[in-house]
């Protein structure tokens, strides 16, 4: 693949972002737990891991404080929880509930359904390349981001 393709490419996939974060950001406003968009952030990656406080401070750049009056609405609707450390009391990890894993699953399949209606009207074979551009995207992105330390969130 040229270097011009692989730019076209960086450029769809650009154009392409804001359109999908507008559908969510729709879709989640609509939803009857009403979330910010940086709270399903925070509790999509809390569903893979708990994270220090301190970290998801840094992910999302902002400051601690910052961090912690957004931790502490989530956990006001019964979606984190905070438990501090045993070994340092200074360190205070942050996890997911069931409610929240409820919640996040339940605001995705809300997303996703939406998604899906806005592409029914594509054709089965358009469908069928879409499916695979997707997966060669994706499956490129899990690579590169497992491959470069600065790109790495766990």
């Amino acid at each position: 693949m040229s270097q011009e393709t692989t730019v076209e490419i960086a450029y769809r996939t650009l154009d392409i972002i804001p359109l999908v974060m507008r559908v969510m950001s729709s879709e989640m406003r609509l939803s009857k737990h009403a979330p910010a968009s940086g709270h399903m952030s925070l509790l999509g990656m809390l569903a893979q891991r708990p994270y220090m406080l301190n970290e998801l401070a840094e992910r999302h750049s902002v400051s601690s404080p910052t961090m912690s009056s957004t931790v502490t609405t989530l956990e006001e609707r019964g979606w984190v929880k905070r438990e501090r450390s045993t070994e340092d009391r200074r360190v205070v990890w942050v996890s997911i509930t069931l409610e929240g894993r409820n919640v996040l699953d339940e605001i995705q399949h809300q997303v996703a359904q939406r998604i899906a209606a806005l592409l029914d009207g594509i054709s089965e074979a358009d469908q069928q390349h879409l499916i695979a551009g997707l997966t060669i995207l994706r499956d490129s992105f899990a690579a590169a981001l497992a491959q470069d330390p600065q790109l790495r969130q766990e």
